[in-house]
């Protein structure tokens, strides 16, 4: 088998025909897909270092914005992040809107298009098709399933975060609560507590708390919820992500103002603007009918004025934002 070399400037120009800059959330997104499709299953931090070393020929790569493109795919449900840090690829699921269809899965973007008879138009993370004629049956012959968009966000499954979903969590510190220090059987876990006050709130390092963020020391992430102390000294709930984003916008409910929703307006616009992660059924809700400001984050969200009014009255509902017109 013979041999090719590349040189840095065909590479570049490879990875551009791709559809962007090489270093571009559209690239980074598909060299991510690709890695965790082929595999099916991957430590997520080796396959930051995989994709890194795969692209290091044509472009220099920073491993920590490639770790918030990671993030994103998995908010986007293309890849799933098991316990241990492993991401799963996932199946193709699409959801049809008025004029187009959301796609999402690990299938990188021209495999998709080839299968789908059509093309995908990618956003940052998000991509889409704009014909929906026949896709039905296209998507059927890559094993793949049509959603509607309520049942693909999930809003009528999970509870507000709010003084009864709090009340949850006590119950169950009550009757399935694990041991301290349980999950510090590697190494030490430096946690972290959701604090709340008048103006605003964070995850901070202190000894009192109910919501307890840690940081492993393989990139994976621990949540706990407790009484009043840390996980390594208290018995403690273990959450998943989206627990813990719906606890943290409970805690912050408690007091007035400290989560605030800031709408900012033109004639036919509207831009919000949300601190932190939304929990994922407001994420997917919001994700199909309003499109993130790049390199925000997921924290700023664009839309039409015409949608204004039932994007607020559901983000203030269900999270207790108040809302700050700027």
């Amino acid at each position: 088998m013979a041999l090719l070399l590349v040189t840095r400037e065909e590479a570049v120009n490879r990875l551009t025909e791709l559809g962007g800059a090489p270093d571009s959330i559209e690239v980074l997104s598909d060299f991510l897909r690709a890695e965790v499709h082929a595999r099916k299953h991957a430590p997520r931090a080796a396959t930051l270092s995989r994709v890194v070393r795969l692209l290091a020929p044509a472009v220099l790569v920073d491993e920590e914005r490639l770790a918030d493109v990671c993030d994103a795919l998995e908010r986007e449900g293309d890849f799933v992040l098991a316990a241990g840090g492993v991401l799963h690829a996932t199946p193709t699921r699409i959801v049809a809107l008025e004029d187009h269809a959301r796609v999402f899965g690990s299938l990188p973007s021209r495999v998709m298009a080839a299968a789908l008879g059509r093309e995908v138009f990618a956003t940052g993370a998000a991509r889409r098709v704009v014909s929906t004629d026949g896709l039905a049956e296209a998507v059927e012959n890559i094993v793949g399933t049509l959603v509607t968009p309520e049942v693909w966000a999930g809003l009528d499954r999970t509870p507000n975060a709010d003084a009864t979903f709090l009340a949850t969590l006590n119950h169950r510190l009550e009757w399935e609560a694990l041991d301290a220090g349980a999950l510090e059987k590697d190494a030490p876990l430096e946690w972290r507590t959701w604090q709340v006050a008048s103006d605003g709130a964070r995850w901070r390092r202190c000894n009192e708390g109910r919501l307890w963020w840690a940081r492993t020391r393989f990139g994976g992430h621990r949540r706990g919820w407790t009484a009043s102390a840390s996980p390594s000294t208290s018995p403690f709930v273990e959450l998943s992500a989206d627990e813990a984003d719906r606890a943290r916008f409970a805690l912050s409910r408690e007091v007035a103002g400290a989560s605030l929703l800031r709408v900012s307006r033109t004639r036919k616009r509207a831009i919000i603007e949300v601190a932190g992660w939304l929990p994922r059924p407001e994420y997917r809700w919001l994700s199909l009918r309003a499109a993130p400001v790049p390199e925000s984050k997921g924290t700023r969200w664009e839309f039409g004025a015409d949608d204004e009014a039932q994007i607020i009255k559901i983000l203030t509902e269900r999270l207790g934002l108040l809302v700050e017109v700027q």
